[in-house]
């Protein structure tokens, strides 16, 4: 969208304001409009399972497919662009978002309570203490502090990372709030509605693997074509190794980095969908390996091991810059090279209470809430408000 386009809706926005809000619609997104996914899809999916609530909620996304399916599941959903969604976000009391003010259109939610569930715990540096955002033009840089404005609640998972979130959307620390995220709760306990829009052949993937140890690797993206996570890794030695120690590694990378790369011929390995939500496959996984990808934090939680591939650590810190010491934050045996890789595995392999003590002391200064309530306490947040 030109600065042109940028202005009309923000123009349209505060128009959106005349429209009469309703406290029981409330209208969900994530991933720019297109999936069904992150912290928005489980906080939908309790808001929608509740039988003690008259709030109706909806799901507003530009997939015609995710629409259909899950209003044959009994949600309720609508394509962004339609008139039916727009009008919908027109009324909605709340919105709920996952990233910048992209997961649904911006101009009609003038007036609503937005609440930004976020999409990690950040170890990089995000959103105005960025380096992409020192760079961005001043327009650009004026359009998403308008954004970030219309946060009025930011849920965090911990009072000790208060700051920082209040620091990246300039906003006051009084409108943090100290919830955990709606995702982290199918660690806790099935969630009913979690495999919509859910390939299952991923999980029959899993149950065909015929290994001791499922290993699932998540890098983050990186905006330099000569560090991707595929030129740092070679599959076939890769595959034997785990072939020799009896273990099979599920494959993921960012949605921004799809490499092209077939690993059809290779038996412990299985590259999942880019749009595949990670959090029902987690408690399949006995290892957890990443470099900067936020979801280690989250799979603290679940008290298993995690080795990190850090394979480019200084180009990478220079380029975004981290919120925390990455040693001392990074509970598990680091890697920098691929034999330093194989010999991290093999540690989490061998003794996979190696790192329980760190593993614990940064789980308990992410983590206030540690119970598979979030969602429910994001509910109590903003009902609170409507109450008032």
């Amino acid at each position: 969208m030109g600065a042109f386009g940028v202005l009309l809706s923000l123009l349209a926005h505060r128009l959106a304001v005349l429209f009469p809000r309703r406290d029981d619609v409330w209208a969900f997104g994530s991933r720019g409009g297109t999936g069904f996914e992150g912290n928005t899809k489980y906080q939908f999916l309790h808001v929608a399972n509740r039988d003690d609530t008259d709030v109706r909620p909806v799901w507003i996304t530009e997939d015609e497919d995710l629409v259909s399916e899950l209003r044959d599941e009994g949600y309720g959903a609508r394509r962004a662009s339609s008139l039916r969604g727009i009008w919908t976000l027109l009324r909605a009391g709340r919105v709920f978002v996952t990233g910048a003010l992209t997961d649904v259109p911006i101009w009609p939610t003038g007036g609503a309570e937005v609440v930004q569930l976020w999409h990690g715990v950040p170890l990089k540096r995000i959103s105005t203490d960025s380096a992409a955002y020192a760079d961005a033009s001043l327009p650009d840089r004026l359009a998403k502090r308008y954004v970030y404005r219309q946060f009025d609640w930011v849920t965090v998972t911990s009072a000790g990372v208060s700051e920082h979130f209040a620091s990246a959307f300039r906003l006051p620390l009084s409108r943090m709030a100290v919830t955990g995220y709606p995702r982290t709760d199918v660690l806790w306990r099935d969630v009913p509605g979690a495999t919509v829009g859910f390939d299952g052949r991923v999980l029959d993937d899993i149950a065909d693997f015929d290994a001791e140890r499922v290993v699932a690797y998540f890098p983050t993206y990186r905006n330099d074509p000569d560090r991707t996570p595929a030129s740092a890794l070679d599959f076939a030695a890769l595959d034997a190794y785990l072939a020799d120690r009896d273990a099979a590694l599920l494959l993921k990378f960012h949605p921004a980095d799809q490499p092209d790369v077939d690993l059809d011929d290779f038996d412990q390995i299985r590259r999942l969908p880019s749009d595949a939500d990670p959090y029902p496959l987690l408690e399949h996984v006995d290892v957890l390996l990443t470099d900067y990808s936020s979801i280690y934090f989250e799979f603290l939680l679940l008290d298993r091991p995690v080795a990190f591939y850090a394979y480019d650590l200084p180009a990478f810190e220079e380029a975004n810059g981290l919120y925390f010491e990455y040693d001392e934050y990074a509970p598990g045996p680091v890697a920098t090279d691929f034999d330093g890789l194989t010999a991290a595995l093999d540690r989490c392999f061998e003794d996979p209470s190696a790192d329980a003590d760190h593993r614990r002391r940064v789980r308990d200064e992410m983590f206030d809430h540690r119970d598979g309530r979030s969602a429910e306490r994001v509910c109590a947040l903003v009902e609170d408000e409507r109450d008032r």
